[in-house]
């Protein structure tokens, strides 16, 4: 009788395990999807760069962090210059290849803690934390002179596009700032480098500004 109840119980051990094995691999798998569909919803489809969402909230916190830290904390804006043109000349699916290769331009140069993310369109944004504007210029310029330099083919002919630029408008964190205050300080120096000729970097002080 001993021996038949111990070997039931070690039947029901071995049944046991193996359904908490099971259970362990359903939850791991359930795990994984969700962190996909996570990173699905914060990933912009077109350019494998941060989307709005994920740009919103970032910034979110990058504020928190920088008022609470007493860190220093830029944001730029930057537009394709003339892209509606160049859509227009050359279609959509160009136009699609040029905004992927300007993602991967930005996303590639910025620092390792910061954010590019698409922010609609032919726009994008730059979240440098830990950054003063005085520091923000020179990187943002590396970033326009990359893509100002590249000679672009359309992929599908072989056809010679030319050049593309970038206009790029950065400002820093004020202590009055919320977070529309923030990003439309950052949006009127865009289109003050729209304005002024475009394919250059203006700042919250002019004399940095470059072209």
């Amino acid at each position: 009788t001993l021996s038949r109840a111990t070997h039931e119980m070690s039947e029901q051990n071995s049944e046991l395990t193996r359904k908490l094995e099971e259970s362990s691999s359903e939850i791991n798998e359930l795990r994984t999807h969700l962190e996909s569909i996570r990173t699905e919803s914060l990933t912009d489809s077109l350019t494998g760069i941060a989307n709005r969402k994920q740009f919103d909230n970032m910034l979110r916190f990058r504020i928190q962090e920088s008022r609470s830290l007493n860190y220093p904390f830029s944001l730029a804006i930057c537009d394709i210059d003339h892209f509606k043109g160049f859509n227009d000349a050359w279609g959509h699916q160009t136009g699609d290849q040029v905004i992927r290769f300007v993602a991967a331009t930005l996303d590639r140069l910025a620092l390792k803690d910061h954010l590019v993310a698409r922010y609609g369109g032919e726009e994008f944004v730059i979240i440098m934390p830990r950054v003063t504007i005085n520091d923000a210029i020179p990187t943002l310029e590396r970033m326009r002179r990359a893509i100002e330099v590249k000679k672009l083919k359309r992929k599908s002919t072989g056809d010679c596009l030319g050049n593309v630029t970038i206009s790029m408008g950065v400002t820093e964190l004020l202590k009055s700032d919320s977070s529309s205050t923030f990003i439309r300080r950052a949006d009127e120096h865009l289109y003050a480098a729209k304005r002024s000729g475009r394919n250059r970097v203006v700042s919250d002080h002019p004399a940095r500004s470059a072209a």
